[in-house]
């Protein structure tokens, strides 16, 4: 019986700690790490496999290679290269991020349309709305085996603010964003909830506790990233990493989860004035994505989710001039 392979094109922050996480997870027998700095993926892989002779670690087959061949008979490929900036320079606006990493997208599906189009793709690279959009709509490839992690990692901030707002476990929270995953990421406020109790009405069961205002709740969700981004001198990571392997383990184990992914919207959804691509709920299969869901918002949601289309539309554009 074959075992499950995983392709990582790019091991900077954010791949080594996709790397670090896949090979705990049971899901792989196989990884094979590519990156154009080849001694790095040679040394970051090598480094994993050594840790195959750990007690407490899965016996999986690490290593590095810089042909995409190798990526040919893959399940999963989680996409983290981006542009690697000096001393470490990296711009906070996600969108500004496009001007270098349009060309290495477009390589790297080039590349990865010659060899397959079995694999399933999750992008992490950034501007996450825009590469997705870029590959979709730029390669043959089939467009429902490919997605960004988009919003996973803001609707995760989303809960842990609210659940330590109401200081209950954030699993507890169930709740979303849309829109792009950037400044502008808009929080579902009216389908958020807490064992099952709407949001408007949580002030009933927490008297004591303000509530936050949707104005408040997208600040704090956009900081939080900030809050990090500063802190580590540039660079969100662990928990951008750990999102593709829970979508990872959501495809390969066929689980029909909905996670706020990112992709292409080119029929007129959510009432977008032209093509464009940003996170909504999406269920998630064994194919890729199957199914997403056009969810009923209130005023101030659809005018912050416009805001949000009109600001990754002009980073489209810009990827488009840029062909």
């Amino acid at each position: 019986m074959k075992s499950q392979k995983l392709g990582i094109i790019g091991v900077g922050h954010v791949g080594e700690h996709v790397l670090a996480y896949a090979s705990s997870s049971n899901l792989f027998g196989d990884i094979v790490v590519v990156d154009s700095r080849e001694e790095l993926a040679f040394g970051e892989a090598l480094d994993q496999d050594h840790a195959t002779g750990l007690l407490s670690r899965p016996n999986v087959n690490i290593y590095s290679s810089n042909a995409y061949n190798d990526l040919s008979d893959a399940d999963v490929i989680i996409v983290s290269a981006t542009h690697v900036y000096p001393k470490g320079e990296v711009p906070a606006d996600r969108q500004q991020l496009i001007t270098n990493n349009a060309s290495i997208i477009r390589s790297i599906m080039k590349n990865i349309s010659e060899v397959t189009q079995e694999a399933i793709i999750i992008f992490i690279t950034n501007p996450a709305d825009t590469v997705i959009y870029m590959a979709a709509n730029e390669f043959s490839y089939p467009k429902e085996r490919m997605m960004s992690t988009g919003c996973m990692l803001d609707s995760a901030r989303l809960r842990y603010i609210i659940g330590k707002h109401y200081n209950v476990d954030p699993k507890s929270v169930s709740g979303y964003m849309m829109g792009e995953h950037g400044y502008s990421a808009v929080p579902i406020l009216s389908r958020l909830s807490v064992a099952g109790i709407p949001y408007d009405q949580l002030s009933k069961h927490f008297p004591d506790i303000k509530p936050l205002t949707a104005d408040e709740v997208q600040e704090k969700v956009v900081q939080a990233a900030y809050e990090v981004f500063d802190n580590k001198f540039g660079v969100t990571n662990a928990a951008v990493a750990q999102s593709s392997i829970e979508l990872a383990r959501a495809i390969l184990l066929d689980e029909h989860s909905i996670y706020p992914v990112s992709t292409p919207l080119l029929d007129g959804e959510y009432n977008t004035k032209r093509p464009v691509a940003f996170s909504t709920p999406t269920v998630i299969t064994r194919q890729g994505w199957t199914k997403r869901f056009e969810v009923p918002l209130n005023e101030w949601e659809t005018e912050k989710l416009n805001v949000s289309a009109e600001s990754i539309r002009a980073s489209i554009d810009l990827a488009e001039s840029l062909l």
